[in-house]
């Protein structure tokens, strides 16, 4: 994968998840993580509903083999949409959240 391929791929990666920083709540906070080393970007949800902790992660975008990796996706938004829609190609994008079976036949073509 080509460095300038990369830094589209962050860049989009990051613009989609820095939408989510305003969904702060009166119990809760959105922290943005974006590692370009690792190429791994989330988005977490951080706080405090009474007495119980909240410490969840809504989306986990990698960076994998010249492929866009949705790890999580915890919300009712359809990222790989989003991610076209920003300029990431629809054949880069991959479901990591399916089973690896599943995976194997995406992999080659074979679904269906």
């Amino acid at each position: 994968m080509d460095s300038n391929s990369i830094k589209q791929y962050q860049a989009c990666i990051k613009q989609l998840l820095s939408e989510y920083e305003t969904l702060n709540t009166d119990w809760s906070t959105i922290e943005t993580i974006f590692d370009d080393i690792q190429m791994r970007y989330l988005v977490l949800r951080i706080g405090w509903n009474n007495q119980q902790r909240i410490h969840l992660c809504l989306i986990h975008i990698d960076i994998k083999d010249d492929m866009v990796v949705i790890q999580a996706n915890n919300t009712e938004d359809m990222l790989d949409d989003e991610l076209v829609a920003l300029g990431i190609p629809h054949e880069k994008i991959f479901p990591g959240i399916l089973p690896p079976n599943i995976q194997e036949h995406l992999k080659h073509g074979k679904l269906g």
